[in-house]
């Protein structure tokens, strides 16, 4: 059974996971990738490396034990993607985490990904940008790399084929909405 947000195995996936692991990257977060994508309630567990890029602070759990997501990390996640600015923090999408998890699996998963924004505050949306931002729901984080530059970053995450995914000229947008690029 296929959740919200997840899509199935394609052969643009495979192909890319495939040349990821023979290309220099890790074969088994490659390989745990594939399996994710193939069956998205693939029983084993997950975690993610990431740093805030304004705090330092660093998130490295397991956030999926196999069985189902961890509350506790899930919260530490939220506290770590907190609105820096007023301190509100929200109920962050465990599917997000996901996602994230699978462009580092793909980006190389002993370099972390940097966190640049996470969940922001109505108060502090930004101005020009939506009203109904994927940032005020949980669903969304702008992230970075410093190994790899955005474009190509946004090129890996293009490869997972889910979710919204933007490109500026500093961090890449993800998000668990509509499948959708710019």
């Amino acid at each position: 059974m296929q959740t919200p947000g997840h899509t199935a195995l394609t052969r643009r996936a495979f192909l890319f996971g495939a040349s990821a692991a023979l290309g220099g990257l890790s074969a088994a977060p490659a390989a745990a990738f594939l399996r994710r994508q193939a069956d998205p309630e693939a029983a084993e567990p997950r975690s993610l490396l990431m740093i805030n890029q304004r705090t330092d602070e660093l998130f490295n759990e397991v956030y999926f034990d196999g069985v189902g997501y961890l509350a506790e990390s899930l919260d530490r996640f939220a506290h770590f993607a907190r609105d820096l600015r007023t301190g509100e923090r929200g109920t962050m999408d465990p599917y997000l985490l996901d996602l994230a998890a699978d462009i580092q699996a793909l980006a190389g998963a002993d370099a972390p990904l940097v966190l640049t924004h996470g969940f922001r505050s109505s108060s502090r949306n930004v101005r020009g940008g939506a009203a109904n931002s994927h940032h005020l729901h949980g669903q969304a984080l702008d992230i970075t790399h410093r190994g790899l530059g955005t474009r190509r970053l946004h090129q890996i995450a293009a490869q997972i084929g889910r979710g919204g995914l933007g490109r500026y000229s500093s961090f890449i947008h993800i998000d668990t909405g509509e499948t959708r690029r710019w």
